[in-house]
């Protein structure tokens, strides 16, 4: 039988820093520039294609019905939340609805016109991100990830030159703190989806970034969901609302139980236990996105919070877990599971490493 997920990381990826929480203490000892070499894509992978469902009534409904649900919920939840919320909040959103990949990059066409420009899509695992980005018709697409998901990478290159034979797509491996493939100002946006609640070094990834980016271009990124909310590990909560925050509650030896009840594992972007095994959270809460972002010298285009509906739930319906939660977490932390950022590198102004 296979031992606990936890004392795997601990053996074989980092160290256990003494006198911290366990849940955050585990520093990776493997050295920055060793990064896994094995090809991680799924031995069943197949492209991702829209079936007609999603074509003919999904999309138009989240075209042209959500902003009229999106712009009513905003009051109702800026009226109920934005006091709990320590800094301006643009959009928020209750649960998932609304927060798709076609309208945030829609929002980034808008603020930032893609046409022509140079991307790079940080994290992008097998490349399903890439897709909705290459209508807006980008000069270069660039795919890099931690992971090697080279079948993967060479499926989507084939469709991508067969569809969108103007764009130019590339992939490649490395540390988001250390992208040595380009040079300073060469790109003209950084985009993201489901990797800042990953980083673990995000201060050094932001000022890559920023590296990365000409004056004027922009960082987007949606992330979630959060380490202090409901379900903040991506596993805690799959089997019963209470058990949402089993990762802030439980001690070592019940967590590790708690993730073995999952079953075999194997390494998928879906699954969880893909992030615990290589201890992957940055362990960030909302203002802290926010205060490394400005640090690294980026501006404020626009923010988007979501509320979990089952952090509400959980918190209502178990008062005992809310009060030993709310006794070291503010309720907004346990409350808020992702985020949308759009920040700008300034024109006047190149932020330099010091």
């Amino acid at each position: 039988m296979a031992g606990p997920v936890l004392v795997w990381i601990v053996r074989n990826v980092g160290i256990t820093v003494p006198g911290t929480d366990w849940r955050t203490a585990i520093v990776p000892v493997v050295p920055r520039n060793i990064l896994p070499a094995d090809d991680r894509t799924p031995a069943q992978y197949v492209l991702p294609l829209p079936d007609q469902l999603e074509i003919l009534v999904k999309r138009p409904i989240r075209r042209f019905v959500y902003p009229i649900y999106k712009f009513l919920i905003n009051e109702w939840m800026g009226r109920r939340y934005q006091t709990m919320c320590r800094f301006p909040v643009d959009q928020w959103l209750w649960g998932q609805r609304g927060n798709d990949f076609e309208v945030h990059r829609r929002r980034v066409n808008k603020i930032f016109p893609l046409r022509g420009q140079r991307l790079l899509i940080a994290g992008c695992g097998t490349g399903r991100d890439i897709i909705s980005w290459l209508p807006y018709s980008p000069e270069l697409v660039i795919g890099t990830d931690y992971f090697r998901y080279d079948r993967a990478w060479s499926l989507l290159h084939h469709q991508v030159a067969q569809k969108y034979p103007h764009v130019m797509l590339e992939f490649t491996q490395s540390d988001l703190s250390h992208i040595e493939h380009f040079s300073d100002s060469s790109l003209d946006v950084v985009g993201s989806d489901a990797v800042f609640e990953h980083v673990r070094n995000l201060s050094d990834v932001l000022l890559e970034f920023h590296r990365l980016l000409r004056p004027g271009g922009i960082v987007y990124a949606t992330f979630g969901p959060l380490w202090y909310c409901w379900g903040g590990d991506h596993i805690s909560g799959y089997d019963a609302i209470a058990a949402g925050y089993n990762h802030l509650v439980l001690d070592r030896s019940a967590y590790t139980r708690y993730i073995d009840t999952l079953g075999t594992f194997s390494h998928s972007e879906h699954d969880g236990r893909t992030w615990i095994e290589n201890g992957l959270f940055s362990y960030l809460r909302p203002t802290q996105y926010l205060e490394a972002l400005e640090k690294a010298g980026f501006h404020r285009e626009y923010v988007a919070l979501i509320i979990e509906p089952r952090a509400i739930k959980c918190l209502l319906e178990n008062p005992v877990l809310a009060s030993m939660l709310l006794g070291k977490h503010d309720k907004f932390d346990l409350i808020v599971t992702g985020m949308t950022i759009i920040y700008r590198k300034p024109h006047f102004s190149i932020h330099e490493r010091e």
